[in-house]
């Protein structure tokens, strides 16, 4: 798998010019983890951007007594990790990072990076793109999360991964699944069983087929 081919596709950097992609796949590394391996964890210090080649990756965070696992993000194929913790005034991971499968990960060290954004300006711009459209994000989560109901935002998520990694996508476990969606995990089984007998999606051994991408939508949208 070569550098270029990953970093082309991913969001945050597809649009930049051959000769800034070039130089950022001359600091790349590629590194491998093992399921349920630990990217990073709270508190660490921000020593890399990292780029999802392949796999899944976790984000998350403990409630304040350190009991509840809260998941902020699934990173698949071609999706940064935290790249906000990239540009912090306190350089220091703001969640905890694991690989829900054997994952593999590219990455640019931080201080290589900062000096690429320094002098590049087509980067910058792909980043204040990038940093936008994740505020976006944000916002469209929040609103979703206090005005839709769990198949709707069930069935959202079916259809986000499905257009960014394709049929037979990896779902996380339910309670990584609940989390992530602010529900319980009773919820999503439920839920995902009711899709499954009425014919919208295939489920073997937690990997997902959508069978009915216009059904989820308008449920996704009801």
């Amino acid at each position: 798998m070569e550098a270029s081919a990953v970093l082309a596709q991913s969001p945050l950097f597809r649009e930049l010019e051959p000769a800034d992609l070039e130089a950022l796949c001359a600091e790349a590394r590629f590194r491998s983890l093992a399921k349920g391996e630990t990217l990073f964890l709270q508190g660490d210090p921000v020593d890399a951007l990292y780029v999802v080649a392949q796999g899944l990756i976790k984000v998350y965070r403990f409630d304040p007594k350190g009991g509840r696992q809260v998941v902020l993000h699934l990173e698949g194929p071609h999706q940064a990790v935290a790249a906000v913790a990239v540009f912090l005034e306190q350089p220091y991971y703001p969640a905890s990072a694991e690989a829900l499968e054997d994952t593999l990960v590219l990455s640019i060290p931080r201080e290589a990076f900062d000096r690429l954004v320094d002098t590049r300006a087509s980067l910058a711009r792909a980043l204040i793109r990038f940093l936008a459209k994740r505020q976006s994000q944000l916002v469209h989560l929040l609103d979703r999360l206090v005005f839709a109901e769990v198949g709707s935002r069930l069935a959202e998520y079916l259809l986000q991964r499905a257009e960014a990694e394709g049929p037979g996508f990896r779902l996380p476990t339910n309670p990584e699944l609940a989390a992530l969606l602010g529900t319980v995990p009773e919820a999503v089984s439920r839920k995902l069983g009711q899709f499954f007998r009425e014919g919208l999606i295939e489920v073997k051994k937690r990997q997902v087929w959508v069978l009915d991408a216009s059904a989820l939508r308008e449920i996704a949208e009801g």
